[in-house]
């Protein structure tokens, strides 16, 4: 992600480049008095501020699709966490009730193993390394073939 200055400064070069563009193509293609040259530069610096806000409003609209989307894959990691957790106490507290030193760090082992794979899951969600939303549905045999 890029910060927002550097989003802007894009927006602006666009808006430039389009404005000088604009403005030497029709320097050199028209014949122009006085009146028609100030005609022409006003239309050119307004076609790039059109530019340049077009441009900033496909990067902003691009970042809020990007948080939205790293939000939604928030809560999906946050809720699978949610119920491993949950799966995971009861044996915990079973375990320590029963009094066993070797049972107690075989569970503390497994639960550090579980965090681990939480922790892991996490940062690849973020990364989009994998995707947690809909699976496709699988071909029919006929149209595999």
């Amino acid at each position: 992600m890029r910060p927002m200055r550097d989003k802007v400064l894009l927006a602006i070069g666009a808006g430039l480049l389009v404005s000088l563009t604009a403005f030497f193509v029709n320097f050199t293609n028209i014949t122009m008095d006085r009146s028609l040259l100030l005609r022409v530069v006003i239309g050119d610096v307004m076609a790039g501020l059109v530019t340049g806000l077009v441009a900033l409003a496909i990067q902003l609209r691009y970042d809020g699709m990007y948080y939205r989307f790293a939000m939604e894959r928030a809560g999906i990691v946050a809720e699978l966490n949610h119920h491993v957790r949950n799966a995971v106490f009861p044996l915990c507290l079973a375990v320590q009730r029963n009094g066993e030193a070797e049972a107690n760090r075989l569970a503390t082992e497994a639960v550090e193993r579980i965090n681990v794979a939480l922790r892991d899951a996490m940062s690849d969600a973020f990364a989009r390394n994998v995707d947690y939303g809909v699976t496709p549905m699988p071909l029919r045999k006929d149209e595999a073939a």
